[in-house]
């Protein structure tokens, strides 16, 4: 079954990748499919990705959230639109409801909670739709209810699937969780013209090959790359006999995918369990067993109990990682990678110890995504290479790759400019708080706080402080033509504690105050209407 469908249309980058990442959109059976940074080609972007779902902002150049709304309803384009709103514009909101939106949520709340309760309410009733359409509300609500079993969630019980309908009992319960090796490659060579997609197939050959042995079973897509199977027992076997059971099944799965797909899988293993209520559990267990093989590929089976441990907490780490970071403050690329390199050496000693997977995986990530920002790159592309290595040895290669094409020294000038639109859109994302600090955008960016400065000063000719200030005025212009705000109200909304430092501010801008700036605006108005 295929993941629903979104995309998000925001002018501001920095409210899309936060988007982007608050979420694991495809553990919720969702996927990003698309984004755009203005409503004109976010329409024609909807046009051709087929979104279910429309993150959309109501203030945007060419073509604001409104206009596309009606856009939409012109073309009798079917997707659901959440409005994005910068404040509690509820005049904003209301046009956008009456316009098709279906709900709304303000940035400054946005977060995955709030993202996942609205998108929640979305997907139901594209279920409910699909239900009275084409009846395929079925299968959708065994993967909801399959995926909620093992992630321990809730859902209202008119919205739940009886568990009765699944074919798993309580009794005794095991979950394995398995991937394709090499994935990208066996998609590559899997080719057109087979009667199922590489996913389809995986699972089909899953059931055929298990059906054998059991009627008892349920499998399923989680993610790309990343089936489920969950069996139960009803015999009177013990829980160490069907543990054993289920990894010679196992076993028959791995030797049925080299034969027929070509393809080596790995797999992760819980041990039985007896109640739906610790599914979670066994899961949580078998997905860290295949996060395992990351450090140990010539093992397809592994069946780890322990949780992993706070990896990059422990005192050997902390050195190796703090002797990098001398390294990253003196500029001293070469010696950046060889201590890179000695903790891997380190990593491969120590991998029969029950290592934080995820935690290391995300050292890498953050420490190339450094290194790029450092050099004016965007880093986006070359982190998501780097994370789909599928082991140390595979994320070690892809280093030396990388290192042989990184610069060294300062970041070439026509590169800075990367940098300083990072900058500028943390700023205007944080514009309502007071208390934007120079330290904070600077760790947002991963650098110094004095090379921030040095950035802006030399290629702006103004302070961080003064940037700051200035985006603050900008801003409350606009405010200012919205004449049902107050003048303090305003001050607010651009992150100014009090009215008075507002005047003050935008007096040495502007060179008058707030209430002159917006009698200005009216006189003009009022010429504008005596013309007419």
């Amino acid at each position: 079954m295929r993941n629903i469908g979104i995309a998000i249309i925001d002018d501001e980058s920095l409210v899309r990748l936060g988007i982007k990442s608050s979420v694991a959109w495809e553990e919720y059976g969702y996927e990003i499919v698309g984004e755009a940074d203005n409503g004109q080609t976010g329409l024609e972007m909807i046009r051709e990705k087929h979104p279910d779902i429309v993150l959309l902002d109501v203030c945007m150049p060419v073509m604001n959230g409104i206009e596309v709304l009606k856009s939409l309803q012109k073309l009798k384009i079917q997707c659901k639109v959440i409005i994005l709103s910068c404040h509690d514009d509820f005049c904003f909101v209301k046009e956008a409801m009456k316009n098709g939106a279906f709900d709304y949520l303000r940035k400054n709340e946005i977060n995955s909670a709030n993202i996942l309760t609205v998108l929640e309410e979305v997907r139901h009733s594209l279920c409910k739709k699909q239900d009275e359409g084409q009846g395929g509300w079925d299968s959708y609500a065994r993967h909801v209810c399959l995926h909620r079993l093992i992630t321990g969630s809730s859902e209202p019980a008119e919205r739940q699937l009886p568990v009765s309908q699944l074919h798993i009992r309580e009794g005794n319960l095991c979950c394995i969780v398995f991937a394709v090796q090499n994935y990208q490659k066996v998609q590559a060579r899997y080719g057109e013209g087979r009667p199922f997609p590489l996913e389809q197939s995986v699972i089909n050959l899953t059931v055929e090959v298990l059906h054998q042995w059991t009627q008892e079973l349920e499998v399923f897509l989680l993610q790309e790359n990343r089936y489920v199977i969950l069996l139960s027992s009803q015999n009177s076997v013990s829980s160490t006999q069907w543990e054993e059971k289920a990894c010679s099944l196992v076993h028959e799965l791995h030797t049925v995918f080299q034969n027929y797909l070509n393809a080596d899988t790995c797999y992760g293993v819980s041990s039985a369990v007896s109640k739906f209520s610790a599914l979670p559990e066994a899961f949580e267990h078998a997905r860290y067993s295949l996060h395992l093989h990351y450090f140990q590929p010539d093992r397809f089976l592994i069946k780890e109990m322990r949780k992993p441990d706070r990896t990059m907490s422990r005192p050997e780490v902390k050195e190796c990682l703090g002797n990098i970071n001398i390294c990253v403050s003196q500029k001293q690329y070469t010696q950046i990678f060889s201590r890179f390199y000695a903790f891997i050496q380190w990593l491969q000693q120590h991998h029969r110890e029950n290592l934080d997977v995820m935690g290391v995986q995300n050292f890498f990530s953050n420490m190339v995504r450094f290194l790029l920002l450092q050099e004016g790159k965007a880093p986006e592309e070359t982190v998501e290479k780097l994370q789909a290595c599928e082991t140390v040895e595979e994320a070690q290669r892809f280093l030396e790759d990388f290192q042989k094409g990184l610069k060294t020294g300062e970041p070439a000038l026509d590169q800075k400019n990367y940098l300083i639109r990072e900058a500028a859109d943390y700023i205007r994302q944080n514009l309502s708080r007071g208390d934007i600090s120079l330290d904070e955008i600077a760790d947002h960016l991963m650098i110094s706080k004095s090379y921030l400065c040095r950035l802006f000063k030399k290629n702006l000719g103004i302070s961080v402080q003064q940037y700051i200030y200035h985006t603050r005025i900008e801003q409350a212009k606009e405010y200012l033509n919205d004449f049902r705000l107050k003048i303090y109200e305003v001050a607010e909304l651009t992150g100014f504690n009090s009215s008075t430092h507002f005047n003050i501010v935008f007096k040495k801008i502007m060179r008058c105050t707030p209430a002159e700036y917006r009698n200005g605006l009216k006189h003009s108005e009022g010429k504008v209407n005596m013309n007419k």
